[in-house]
């Protein structure tokens, strides 16, 4: 019997059982190359989608900001109008309470303003239009003062208190053309134009006021309800110079 092998029927040893066998043969695993150009392209491709990304929010961080300024801008252009709504207990000026902010308490008027030309109410957005006055006495005569005195046109809202508008929504000069006149008797303002619709204010009006400067003892034109509106562009009117007649303009070359 084979010693190394039971049931091997060998007996004088000449069998195989006896010899080493070899065992299973390894798999060497098979090394994975390093490719380094394909990661230096990953690398670089996932660097340029960082810095896009980086400029996107530099891009919107820049139009916020840009945003936010121009709305403080508007806010601050817009500070200066008054909105039409209000509520039922907010107050309103009058004319005679305008006339005691312009004039002072108990104040006696030898003198007042008389329009001579009509004024036009409604008027319209930058259109122009000219107003004659003279100054008369308790009893409404043209009256002849001693010296030339100045005399303003100005636009008053008509919340309490009032605010005198000396710029329009846009940040302009919110009247051109001669708003100061000198005189002693007879005044002429020419081609009054005003640069904004009463629509944005309170009521829809404003107070148009001509008042002597340093002269209380002269009454101030106060024109209440007075109403600009916007010009249509499709108005078809021709353009009319707006010219007094010739009396009227003898009357203001002789002072």
């Amino acid at each position: 019997m084979c010693n190394f092998n039971l049931i091997c029927q060998v007996r004088d040893g000449t069998c195989n059982c006896g010899k080493a066998k070899s065992g299973p043969e390894i798999i060497k695993p098979i090394p994975v190359p390093f490719t380094s150009g394909a990661d230096a392209n990953l690398l670089g491709t996932l660097f340029r989608i960082i810095a896009q990304q980086n400029e996107m929010i530099k891009a919107i961080a820049e139009q916020t900001k840009f945003a936010l300024e121009k709305i403080t801008s508007i806010a601050e252009n817009t500070s200066q109008t008054i909105t039409t709504t209000s509520s039922p207990g907010e107050e309103v000026t009058t004319s005679n309470q305008l006339q005691k902010i312009l004039c002072g308490e108990e104040i006696q008027h030898l003198y007042s303003l008389q329009i001579i030309s009509e004024l036009q109410n409604p008027a319209y957005k930058e259109r122009a239009f000219s107003l004659l006055l003279q100054i008369v006495d308790t009893q409404g005569n043209k009256v002849i003062l001693p010296e030339s005195l100045n005399f303003k046109v100005m636009l008053f809202t008509t919340e309490s208190p009032p605010k005198l508008m000396k710029i329009n929504t846009s940040g302009d000069k919110i009247m051109k053309g001669t708003i100061e006149a000198q005189g002693n008797s007879t005044l002429f303002f020419r081609k009054i134009a005003i640069k904004e619709v009463t629509s944005h204010f309170r009521n829809g009006c404003f107070f148009f006021v001509i008042a002597p400067k340093d002269a209380n003892y002269i009454k101030p034109l106060i024109i209440e309800s007075f109403v600009v509106k916007a010009r249509k562009i499709n108005d078809a009117t021709p353009k009319k110079k707006m010219k007094l007649d010739e009396k009227e303009g003898l009357e203001v070359n002789s002072l």
